[in-house]
């Protein structure tokens, strides 16, 4: 039995006999509103096919690992836009001012690399530093967070 391919305006189709697949979207959109769609159903990662091939190999593997992805030119786009109206419910966990400022480099499409040395830190610390941010506020992966921090002003 075939279904037709999900487009990201439509519902996100579920899928549970494959609940443990990591789904990277690969895609020519670039728009704001199929990102967070695509990432509010569960992808782990959302690339343009304009990547290159060496780069889209290495994403899904790290996706596999569970590493989210977030393409640089999308992390640019959705860290320019303006957050969305509406009020902004802090989670009970908020993040540590040190938290916020690696998030907002997450948000801007900095590996953990470039974080470290931007903060003056090892890489390791600032893994721990993300893994900390995903688990106070109850995300999946890097792109979740990008998104976290666009939707909360923190950009």
């Amino acid at each position: 039995m075939t279904t037709a391919p999900w487009h990201p305006r439509e519902p996100s189709p579920t899928r549970p006999a494959h609940a443990a697949c990591k789904v990277v979207m690969l895609t020519t959109f670039d728009d704001e509103e199929y990102v967070v769609r695509a990432l509010r159903a569960g992808a782990v990662g959302y690339l343009l096919k304009s990547l290159p091939a060496a780069e889209l190999a290495d994403a899904v593997r790290l996706a596999h690992r569970g590493v989210a992805q977030l393409d640089p030119v999308v992390a640019r786009r959705l860290a320019a836009a303006p957050p969305p109206p509406g009020p902004r419910a802090e989670p009970a966990g908020s993040p540590t001012a040190r938290e916020i400022e690696i998030l907002r480099l997450v948000a801007a499409g900095a590996t953990n690399r470039e974080i470290a040395a931007q903060l003056y830190l090892s890489e390791g610390t600032v893994k721990n530093h993300i893994a900390r941010i995903l688990t106070r506020l109850g995300l999946r992966g890097r792109a979740q967070a990008a998104l976290y921090a666009r939707e909360h002003g923190l950009l």
